[in-house]
């Protein structure tokens, strides 16, 4: 999209000023991850991957986008957002707090855009589902999922990050394709307004490393549930609802396993513990690298499934089968994964040992 040079050139420039500007500050105001407790990098690290992606999508929108797709909106809900994540990050707020302002940002964009979800899709074979005046309520819902969900795989470097870029990339491609270029510029500006984030966040600039923080991994999970809503509800909607569970499959995934673990467990949903998928695969003896493309590897197939289900047109009901088989297979492995690893360290330990010849 040639036309749209300028709003991804000045969202990536903008984005990485920011970074420059607020690293030195955020040191000098406390706004660090200190290590302690699950925490257990070094150093403190600046929480300001969120707050510089947030400032180069907001210039960028202002100066160059198109006004169909009603930027100051989005860029209203989701500053709320990210003050939202800057206060978590530093005064660490109550789950309360946190979904109480989550709700109101939902309700905001259902009200003053009309985004909710009015249709499920034919998910059954019976015909399409409609919500009707649980529109409203299923809607919070997802708003509020989609929050958490990012900002919870949030847990190892670039691994929030990179999953967003997936997740932006599968809908960026719908829409092209399908009708809704503008708001396929806006999911790769969010992509490209993340770019100088990861790179500072994976180290590939030395001595700027910096972490996203709630701020941005919340960004994100909005972004994201923001332009699902879009690309399934609008009347030139370029993919199914089933189609979304595909485009976010891990992060869902993740949030719904660990929240029902933690209920079985008498805990909060919302307690937070080293459980998640990524904390699994470094206890697995993965590096932190290793989990993160392994991870994004994941992601990457269930929406590249997602994307050739959709152009092959297969059946909603079978699109949910499979995912829902998925997820049941990734239940079953997460909680039993101790167990099956045992099982086969202890059969490679009878291969290795050698056999007493009488």
């Amino acid at each position: 999209m040639p036309e749209h040079t300028m709003l991804y050139l000045s969202a990536f420039i903008a984005s990485a000023l920011a970074i420059l500007v607020l690293y030195p500050l955020s040191v000098r105001v406390g706004l660090v991850d200190i290590p302690r407790g699950r925490k257990q990098h070094q150093g403190a690290v600046p929480l300001i991957g969120g707050i510089a992606t947030y400032c180069g999508l907001a210039l960028s929108l202002l100066l160059f986008a198109d006004s169909s797709i009603q930027p100051l909106y989005y860029l209203a809900c989701s500053g709320v957002i990210v003050l939202l994540g800057v206060f978590d990050d530093y005064l660490d707020l109550s789950v309360k707090l946190r979904l109480a302002v989550q709700t109101l940002v939902g309700l905001a964009m259902t009200y003053a855009l009309d985004l909710h979800l009015a249709s499920l899709g034919n998910l059954f074979g019976f015909g399409v589902i409609e919500l009707g005046v649980l529109g409203l309520p299923v809607t919070l819902v997802a708003v509020i999922a989609a929050i958490n969900a990012f900002n919870m795989t949030d847990g190892i470097d670039g691994l929030a990050g990179m999953l967003s870029l997936v997740s932006f990339s599968a809908i960026a491609i719908f829409m092209a394709l399908w009708g809704q270029q503008e708001y396929a510029a806006l999911a790769l500006l969010l992509a490209v307004a993340l770019l100088p984030y990861l790179a500072c966040n994976l180290n590939l600039i030395p001595g700027r490393r910096i972490f996203m923080g709630d701020a941005g991994s919340m960004l994100i999970g909005l972004s994201v549930i923001w332009l699902l809503i879009i690309g399934t509800q609008s009347e030139s909607a370029s993919f199914r609802p089933v189609t979304a569970l595909w485009i976010i499959a891990i992060p869902l995934m993740d949030m719904i396993a660990i929240m029902v673990r933690r209920i079985r467990k008498g805990q909060s949903p919302f307690q937070a513990d080293r459980e998640h998928l990524h904390h699994i695969s470094l206890r697995l003896g993965l590096s932190s690298r290793e989990s993160l493309a392994l991870i994004t590897a994941l992601a990457c197939i269930f929406a590249c499934i997602g994307i050739i289900a959709e152009y092959l047109l297969l059946p909603d009901w079978l699109m949910l089968l499979l995912f829902l088989l998925l997820f049941g297979a990734y239940l079953y492995l997460l909680q039993h994964i101790w167990r099956i690893i045992s099982h086969l360290r202890h059969k490679r330990l009878r291969r290795t040992v050698p056999r007493v010849v009488k």
